[in-house]
C-alpha cells in the first residue's frame, strides 16, 4: 500500500487517507478506542495527511449521537474510566492512553449523509489537508482596479 501511495505522490497526485470507521462500533468506548489506535497506526504507516472520519451517524438515536460526540476529540480519561477494564488491565490501558495523549493527532469527523452540510465539511477538511488550491497562480483580475481621485489620478502611482 506504501507503493502505491509513493507511486501516485511521484504522478503528482495529491494523496489522503481517509479512514472511516462505523458509529455503530464506537458506541463502546474500548471499541473505540481500538479505532483510535487503528487510525493512528494507519496515520503513521502512510506518512500522508490523513482524515478520520465516523460514518453512518444519521442511524443513531439522540443518546447514541451524544455518546459519540464526546469522541470526536479523543480524551484518554475516557479509557481510564471505563470500569470494567478491571484492575489487571490497569497498567495497559494508562499506556493506550499516554501513547494517545502524546500523538494527539487523531481528530474526528462526523459524517450524516442525510445533511449536505456534513459533507461539505468532509470535503473542506480533505481539501484543506492536501492544501488544495494554494498553488495555484495569482490571477491579476483577481484584485480590483484601484478608485481614482478627484482629478482621475491614480492614487500613489499604481497604475491598473
Amino acid at each position: 500500500m506504501k507503493r502505491l501511495v509513493r507511486t501516485l505522490e511521484a504522478w503528482e497526485f495529491r494523496v489522503c487517507g481517509v479512514f472511516l470507521i462505523d458509529s455503530q462500533f464506537l458506541v463502546d468506548t474500548s471499541k473505540f478506542f481500538s479505532g483510535v489506535l487503528s487510525a493512528l497506526a494507519a496515520m503513521v504507516n502512510f506518512e500522508i495527511p490523513h482524515v478520520n472520519v465516523i460514518t453512518k451517524m444519521d442511524l443513531l438515536n439522540r443518546a447514541g449521537r451524544r455518546k459519540i460526540g464526546r469522541f470526536l476529540e479523543p480524551d484518554s480519561s475516557l479509557l481510564l474510566e471505563d470500569d470494567r477494564l478491571g484492575e489487571g488491565h490497569s497498567q495497559l490501558s494508562e499506556a493506550i492512553a499516554k501513547v494517545i495523549e502524546e500523538y494527539s493527532l487523531v481528530k474526528f469527523m462526523p459524517l450524516n449523509i442525510k445533511v449536505e452540510e456534513s459533507i461539505g465539511d468532509l470535503l473542506l477538511v480533505i481539501d484543506n489537508a492536501i492544501q488544495y488550491g494554494e498553488d495555484l497562480d495569482v490571477k491579476t483580475h483577481d484584485f480590483d482596479q484601484p478608485d481614482r481621485d478627484d482629478d482621475g489620478d491614480v492614487p500613489y502611482g499604481l497604475e491598473g
